[in-house]
């Protein structure tokens, strides 16, 4: 498993170059024969990069939620997926060299550092598969949430220049406001998903788990606020059939709610949740 995982390592950040690079000539060149290849190039480092989790995880027994650097992969890893499953669905790719390009970073600086980091240093709580599992699904739905604000923020600043009637190059090649929504909610949905399993997860196993765990938990409390939210943003646009601004701005409400979750009431306010 460990000479899978060095071999996949080394593969990774030559598959995520090619499927940039693939993404950025269809961006700016709009030829067929560039869009061709992009979507392959996704897949493949796909691929690689599901045979180095497996590899990393059978090899070190444990989710890769041990260290900041193993989480890295998993961020990586949970862009690239989200990303294809929303090109999939919309079938747009005009945005796929930007989210594979921050895949491409997190998962150069997670092999830089990861692989000499001594996962004795850790609290051993996390050796648990519970806990790393519920840990992944959040941060999986965290990841999918950020994408979705990437999404809306996009939408917004292409509806500016829309409204004042002012263009540049990298407006003119964005997908349309309709597909930037459409996309922001499908990420948004995705992300829902995963904060569901890792809600569910700390709800019926984890209070057998860790000793000082609490349903009155700030983090607890706030993380079902979030989905709430954006629970809420999604029926409003696929029950409701509310388009446009005020979904993708409901949808940057969650997402300021995430962060405010992952730093002040996680480092702050939170009880089980700090493993340190």
């Amino acid at each position: 498993m460990l000479l899978l995982a060095k071999i996949c390592e080394a593969l990774l950040p030559l598959a995520y170059s090619a499927a940039v690079g693939a993404y950025a000539l269809a961006f700016y060149r709009r030829e067929e024969v560039f869009q061709r290849w992009t979507r392959p190039a996704l897949i493949a480092a796909l691929s690689v990069h599901t045979l180095l989790i497996y590899a990393r995880t059978m090899y070190h027994g444990h989710c890769l939620v041990y260290t900041p650097f193993e989480m890295m992969t998993l961020i990586s890893f949970t862009i690239t997926l989200t990303y294809l499953i929303v090109e999939l669905t919309t079938k747009e790719r005009g945005t796929g060299m930007f989210f594979v390009g921050v895949a491409l970073l997190f998962q150069i600086v997670s092999a830089m550092f990861a692989p000499g980091l001594e996962v004795a240093a850790a609290n051993p709580v996390l050796l648990k598969d519970v806990v790393g599992l519920h840990i992944s699904a959040a941060l999986i739905g965290y990841t999918a949430f950020a994408m979705s604000a990437v999404y809306a923020v996009l939408y917004l600043m292409l509806y500016s220049r829309l409204k004042s009637n002012r263009f540049g190059t990298f407006f003119q090649r964005l997908p349309s406001l309709q597909l930037l929504e459409k996309m922001s909610d499908k990420s948004a949905l995705i992300g829902l998903v995963f904060l569901t399993v890792a809600i569910a997860i700390a709800v019926i196993y984890l209070p057998a788990v860790l000793p000082n765990f609490s349903y009155s938990d700030p983090k607890l409390i706030a993380t079902g606020m979030i989905w709430l939210v954006y629970a809420i943003a999604l029926i409003a646009r696929y029950v409701v059939r509310i388009e446009g601004r005020k979904v993708v701005i409901l949808s940057l409400v969650g997402f300021v709610g995430t962060i405010f979750s992952m730093t002040v009431i996680n480092l702050v306010l939170s009880g089980f949740h700090r493993f340190n």
